[in-house]
């Protein structure tokens, strides 16, 4: 029994260990999926794609295949001329954390005149609230600007 489980137990290991160490960036795997559009860029560009960089004079496609799709696709115009934006969103934790006491009939020193606690609602009385954590927000890390499809700026945000 103990010789059936060890070959069976090593090759599922091993299989594992195969998969998990091969892994790919994002770019390599839109490139992947997507190779016409990929074989239609320049050497250059081609080369920022696999890097998953966009520099100016870069196609859609291309700021397609380094990036991904946009979380955020906003139409305009600069100086009479047709633009597009596009902005990539992350979510992010955002620290908080309160020390609070609330005295007197609907007064709370950190929350204005009228004591209305974010969790709690009105307070009356004596109250205390400690506590820690994070919220998660949406913030924009990367930006694009294209006029006649190609790329005039972009921006990342730290």
């Amino acid at each position: 029994m103990k010789l059936f489980f060890a070959p069976v137990f090593l090759f599922l290991f091993s299989v594992f260990c195969a998969t998990s160490c091969s892994s790919r960036s994002a770019p390599e795997r839109r490139i992947e999926k997507y190779p016409g559009l990929y074989g239609q860029l320049s050497s250059e560009h081609r080369d920022l794609v696999y890097r998953g960089e966009v520099a100016e004079g870069m196609s859609q496609d291309a700021v397609f295949l380094a990036w991904g799709r946009p979380d955020i696709v906003r139409s305009g115009s600069r100086e009479g001329r047709a633009s597009e934006h596009w902005a990539y969103v992350e979510n992010a934790p955002a620290p908080r954390s309160t020390i609070n006491v609330g005295v007197g009939t609907g007064y709370s020193p950190f929350y204005g005149r009228f004591g209305v606690h974010p969790r709690f609602g009105y307070a009356t009385g004596v109250g205390w609230d400690i506590g820690t954590g994070a919220d998660f927000v949406n913030k924009v890390v990367r930006t694009v600007e294209f006029s006649n499809g190609r790329v005039v700026a972009w921006e990342r945000h730290y």
